[in-house]
C-alpha cells in the first residue's frame, strides 16, 4: 500500500484553512450581534471524499484516505416555515397596534366631550344654568336672555371645536397614510434591487448549487420582507434563481427585479381609498396597518353609506354620532318657544323661535344660515340670524310672566327627559343629552379596550415566534464564545498533527538507516 509522502501535509493545511475559515466566522457573528437583520452564519464542513479519484500512482482507493476536511460554503441558520409564521402574526399585531393607536387620537377627544365640568357636557350645564335665570319674575328681562343666547353660543363653538379634533384626527391618520405608501413603494423598489443583486451574485440555478447565497444581501432582504409584513399581509416564494416573488392583499408585487406600486386617493365625503398602480383595483388586505387606517379613517359603523365606508367605527362614525348631537339640539331648540302667545299664555300658532340654524355656502361663496334641522352639522351649527339681530327674539311675545314654562321645559329637554331621539343615518338612539353623550364615550371606550385586548394577546404570539426563530437565527453571544474556544482548539489539534507529521519525516528522510555506520 502506498501513499503520497505529502498527503498528510495536505490534509493538516485543509484543517487548518477550515479552523481559521470557523474563527474567521465567528468573529463575523459576534462583530454584528447587534446588526438589524443579520442572520448568523456557519461553516459547512464535509470530509474529503477519495473516490472517484483517478492517479496514476497508487493501485487502491484506500490510498488516497484521510485527505481531511473542505468547506463547502458559509450558510446561514434560517427557518422558513418561522419566517413565514413571524410575518403572518406580525402583520396581525400590526393591524391591532394601529387600530389602538387611532383609537386612542379618537378617544382623547371623546374623553374630553364627555368630561362633566367641561366639554360637551359642560356646554349643556351652562345652557341649562342660563335657562334658570329666565325665572318667572325674570323670563322677561333682556340681561338673562343675552345670558342664555351666550350660553349658546359657547355651546356652538364646542361643537365646532370637537368636529375641528376629530378632522384633525382623519386628516393626521391620511397624511400618515400617505407617507406609509410612499414607503411601502420604497421598499418594494429595493426589494427588486436586491433580487437582481442576488441572482447576478448566484449567477447558476439555487435548485443545483443548494442553500449558499450572498448571505449579507439575503440579509437585507429578509429585514425589508419582515418591514414590509408590517403593512399588509404578504406571501413569500422562493424562485430557483434566488430571487423571491412576494404577494401582498393577493396581488403579486414582487417578482424578479419588476415591482407594483400603491397608490392612494382622497374623496370629497373624507373616505380614502388604496388602489394598485398596474390595475387600479383597490387593495385587499386581510391584516396590517393599511387596513387598520382604512378601517378607522372611513369607518361609519352601522351608517355605512357608500362602498368606501367601513362597518368599523372610526373617525366618520364619532363625527356622524357628533353632528347628531348638534342636529338633535338645534331641533329641540327651534322647537320648544314659541312665537307667539294668546292671552291664556298659550302658543297661538304652531310657529316656534328658530334660535338654531346651518351656515351653509351657494355656489358663488355667498354664505347663509338655514333653520332646517337637516343641514346641521357640528361644522356648521350656528345661532340664527334672527336672534343675533335681537337678543330677545328668544322671549316669546308678547312678553309675560307665563314664558318661564317654556323655558322650564326647554331645560327639561336638555337634561332629564330621557324621550328625546337621536337619529344617526337611520340608526336611534333614545334617552337624554347626557345619555347621549355617555354612550358615545362608552362606546369609545369599549371600542379601545377590545382592541388593546386583541393587541395584546396578538403581540405575545408575535414575541413568541420572535423568540423561536432568534433562537436559531441570532447570535448567541455564549454560543459563539464556544465556537471560538472549539475552533481555537481546533487549529491547535491540526498544527500539532502537522508537527508530528513533520518529526516523522525528518526520522524517514534523515535518520533512517544510519544504524551501524562509522
Amino acid at each position: 500500500m502506498t501513499r503520497p509522502t505529502f498527503l498528510g501535509f495536505e490534509s493538516g493545511r485543509k484543517g487548518l484553512a477550515v479552523a481559521q475559515k470557523g474563527l474567521d466566522i465567528t468573529g463575523q457573528n459576534l462583530m454584528n450581534i447587534n446588526t438589524p437583520g443579520y442572520t448568523r452564519q456557519r461553516v459547512d464542513q464535509v470530509s474529503v471524499s477519495a473516490y472517484g479519484h483517478n492517479s496514476r500512482y497508487g493501485g487502491t482507493k484506500v490510498d488516497f484516505a484521510g485527505q481531511g476536511v473542505d468547506i463547502t460554503g458559509i450558510y446561514q441558520t434560517r427557518n422558513a416555515f418561522l419566517d413565514r409564521r413571524f410575518r403572518e402574526e406580525y402583520s396581525d399585531t400590526s393591524y391591532y397596534s394601529q387600530k389602538v393607536d387611532i383609537l386612542a387620537d379618537i378617544s382623547a377627544v371623546i374623553d374630553e366631550m364627555a368630561e362633566t365640568g367641561g366639554g360637551l357636557m359642560g356646554a349643556v350645564n351652562t345652557i341649562t344654568t342660563a335657562l334658570q335665570g329666565l325665572t318667572a319674575d325674570k323670563s322677561t328681562d333682556r340681561s338673562y336672555a343675552n345670558i342664555f343666547r351666550t350660553a349658546v353660543q359657547g355651546m356652538v363653538q364646542t361643537l365646532h371645536e370637537y368636529d375641528n379634533k376629530l378632522t384633525k384626527v382623519a386628516n393626521q391618520q391620511k397624511f400618515d397614510l400617505t407617507l406609509a405608501v410612499d414607503e411601502v413603494n420604497r421598499k418594494l423598489n429595493e426589494l427588486a434591487g436586491l433580487n437582481k443583486k442576488i441572482v447576478e451574485e448566484i449567477g447558476v440555478d439555487t435548485s443545483e448549487k443548494g442553500i449558499y447565497g450572498p448571505n449579507e444581501l439575503l440579509d437585507a432582504r429578509n429585514l425589508l420582507l419582515d418591514e414590509l409584513a408590517e403593512y399588509g399581509n404578504i406571501y413569500v416564494t422562493k424562485e430557483n434563481d434566488g430571487s423571491v416573488t412576494v404577494t401582498m392583499g393577493d396581488h403579486e408585487v414582487l417578482r424578479g427585479d419588476e415591482c407594483e406600486k400603491l397608490q392612494m386617493l382622497e374623496y370629497s365625503d373624507g373616505t380614502v381609498t388604496l388602489s394598485w398602480n398596474s390595475t387600479a383595483e383597490d387593495v385587499k388586505f386581510t391584516s396590517g396597518t393599511f387596513k387598520a387606517s382604512l378601517e378607522m379613517i372611513n369607518g361609519r359603523g352601522p351608517n355605512v353609506q357608500s362602498p368606501r365606508d367601513s362597518s368599523e367605527k372610526g373617525v366618520l362614525y364619532y363625527r356622524d354620532r357628533l353632528d347628531t348631537f348638534a342636529r338633535t339640539l338645534a331641533n329641540v331648540m327651534n322647537n320648544t318657544l314659541p312665537m307667539t302667545l294668546n292671552d291664556q299664555g298659550e302658543p297661538s300658532s304652531i310657529q316656534y323661535r328658530q334660535l338654531l340654524g346651518a351656515m351653509v355656502q351657494d355656489d358663488s361663496g355667498k354664505t347663509s344660515v338655514i333653520t332646517q334641522p337637516g343641514h346641521v352639522t357640528a361644522a356648521n351649527i350656528t345661532v340664527s340670524d334672527e336672534w343675533m339681530d335681537s337678543v330677545d327674539y328668544c322671549l316669546p311675545s308678547p312678553s309675560s310672566a307665563t314664558n318661564a314654562q317654556y323655558f322650564t321645559k326647554l331645560n327639561t329637554k336638555l337634561t332629564s327627559d330621557g324621550t328625546t331621539e337621536f337619529y344617526t343615518n337611520g340608526q336611534c338612539f333614545t334617552g337624554s343629552f347626557r345619555d347621549y353623550v355617555t354612550d358615545v364615550y362608552d362606546t369609545c371606550v369599549g371600542e379601545e379596550s377590545y382592541y388593546k385586548g386583541r393587541y395584546e394577546a396578538a403581540a405575545a404570539i408575535t414575541d413568541s415566534l420572535l423568540d423561536q426563530r432568534d433562537d436559531m437565527s441570532a447570535v448567541s453571544k455564549d454560543e459563539e464564545t464556544t465556537n471560538m474556544m472549539t475552533y481555537q482548539r481546533y487549529f491547535q489539534a491540526v498544527s500539532r498533527m502537522m508537527t508530528t507529521m513533520d518529526e516523522a519525516l525528518d526520522v524517514i528522510i534523515n535518520k533512517m538507516g544510519l544504524v551501524g555506520r562509522s
